[in-house]
């Protein structure tokens, strides 16, 4: 086995990531394992490497731990989906980090020894179009707060930890409320309104803990689809402590403006290119093609963790 760490100094505080590489270089050298140390200099740097250290070591294993936050782990699962040599693990340091909210004991997340000793599991990919989402796909009131959020977090007037705060504010006060989509399904069935959002989630959690899809499973070979009605700032108000903690799917009157429907495949199409927020980073498209892929990406969990929900992955 060959161990890759993956640091982007984008994510976390400067002084954190040297405490870390340090304990990788001690736990490798205790070990003697045959290790890299990579620093990412630009967006999508990960998948440049990952995919040349393929190429170099193609009949090896090999296990790629990345530094980062949800946007890095959804830039090495598009580095080697599918790949059965290849085994991703993540050590939480973004600002999000909604993918681990997933597994128990999130803070051997950070622990190198839990790493190196952890098992990978395999999980589901949600392709679109070209790209594959890990977590979750957002799109309409949810993406506008992801865009409006980031102003704030490469701003130096506001600390990180209420970027996202205020990325609602701004989405809810000063944005359009409420997005045209056509969404079809396989079994004909067609939905052509004006909607809040649509959040489709492989994992449960978005925006820093928003229970978005509560049923969602990481190994199930389904997408789990929350298709929210264009309902009035004061509804919304009213819905979003249940659609935080994900209570909304329980509740009555949440059920006559939300759908929640769990797919294997389905399309959406826009009117014009709309923003798509994949794992916290953002595209535009007109149209978009959202398909499960089962079993495609190998997840590392570290030893003595484990699922948060574990009579969902029996």
């Amino acid at each position: 086995m060959i161990y890759h760490f993956i640091l982007n100094p984008n994510s976390g505080r400067s002084s954190q990531q040297k405490k870390m590489e340090q304990d990788i270089v001690d736990a490798c050298l205790k070990r003697q394992l045959s290790y890299h140390i990579y620093h990412t200099t630009c967006s999508k740097n990960s998948i440049t490497y990952v995919r040349s250290m393929i190429k170099e070591y193609p009949d090896e294993r090999q296990r790629f731990i990345c530094i980062g936050g949800d946007g890095t782990i959804n830039e090495i699962a598009n580095s080697a989906p599918a790949n059965p040599n290849v085994e991703f693990g993540v050590i939480p340091s973004g600002s999000g980090n909604d993918f681990v909210r997933n597994f128990k004991n999130r803070r051997l997340f950070a622990n190198i020894d839990a790493q190196i000793d952890g098992e990978a599991r395999a999980f589901d990919l949600i392709k679109c179009n070209d790209d594959y989402c890990v977590n979750m796909v957002n799109i309409g009131f949810d993406c506008s707060v992801v865009i409006e959020a980031d102003k704030f977090r490469k701003s130096k007037l506001f600390p990180h930890g209420i970027s996202y705060i205020l990325g609602v504010v701004v989405g809810f006060f000063f944005k359009k409320f409420g997005t045209k989509m056509k969404i079809i399904f396989d079994n004909g069935e067609v939905i052509e309104k004006e909607l809040t959002l649509t959040a489709i989630g492989n994992g449960k959690f978005c925006g820093g803990g928003f229970k978005s899809a509560p049923k969602a499973n990481l190994a199930d070979g389904l997408m789990d689809i929350c298709i929210i009605d264009r309902v009035s700032r004061l509804n919304f108000i009213q819905l979003i402590s249940s659609y935080k903690d994900g209570t909304y799917i329980d509740k009555k009157s949440a059920q006559k403006i939300i759908r929640y429907v769990q797919d294997k495949h389905f399309q959406m199409e826009f009117e014009q290119p709309q923003p798509i927020c994949i794992d916290g980073e953002i595209f535009n498209a007109k149209t978009v093609d959202f398909t499960v892929i089962p079993g495609a990406f190998n997840f590392v969990i570290p030893k003595g963790s484990g699922m948060k929900f574990p009579e969902e992955y029996n």
